[in-house]
């Protein structure tokens, strides 16, 4: 079932970060995709620090006792650290990337990565979020940003992303009809947003 004028969902404001808001859901690939250096070092150090910790806490502190000589780790706790090493790692690298689409830390780089892209996509007279390919319809997309917006707050307690193609990004697409210094060199020719909506509306609803 589709949204009528009268019953689109009601969206408050984002929190305001000392930088320029990008998207306050992006989808997983986004926000996988965005990734930079030093997000992968983190996720590296992590998948590698976890194992290492556990064997210098047997150094400080053996298993068999304060005074024993300190014993070989077990390969299944090894290979138990190096999983959640990764897994936190990667949680921590998503994390970090979220937190730049959210203006919360410093996103010169992803701002302009999403300005092109974004443009490319309304030159080519696509949808900028893909929301014509989810199987989803308008009330359910509702729900699953709902459920997965701001998740990356409480990844260790509850992995959540957004896997879901939707329109509720929260912010205004006109901003990317305006030209930026240096986007000119991109040579690109917006297709008007109305028309492109009318050109997917069979399709989303």
């Amino acid at each position: 079932m589709s949204y009528t004028d009268s019953t689109l969902p009601v969206r408050s404001d984002p929190p305001q970060g000392d930088y320029e808001l990008i998207d306050v859901d992006p989808h997983f690939k986004r926000v996988v995709g965005y990734f930079r250096g030093s997000d992968y070092a983190a996720w590296g150090a992590a998948t590698v620090g976890m194992p290492l910790a556990l064997q210098a806490w047997e150094r400080l502190e053996p298993a068999a006792g304060s005074l024993k000589a300190p014993g070989k780790v077990p390969a299944g706790a090894l290979r138990t650290a190096t999983l959640l090493g990764f897994l936190g790692g990667f949680y921590l690298a998503y994390s970090r990337s979220s937190q730049r689409f959210l203006g919360w830390s410093e996103n010169a780089r992803e701002v302009k990565k999403d300005r092109y892209e974004i443009k490319k996509l309304l030159s080519q007279g696509k949808l900028p979020y893909h929301e014509n390919e989810s199987v989803l319809d308008d009330r359910l997309k509702d729900v699953a940003n709902r459920n997965s917006q701001y998740s990356f707050t409480l990844l260790a307690i509850f992995p959540w992303f957004n896997i879901a193609h939707h329109p509720y990004h929260g912010v205004s697409i006109q901003k990317y009809y305006v030209n930026r210094p240096g986007e000119e060199e991109w040579g690109f020719n917006l297709k008007p947003y109305e028309e492109i909506k009318a050109k997917y509306a069979k399709k989303i609803e």
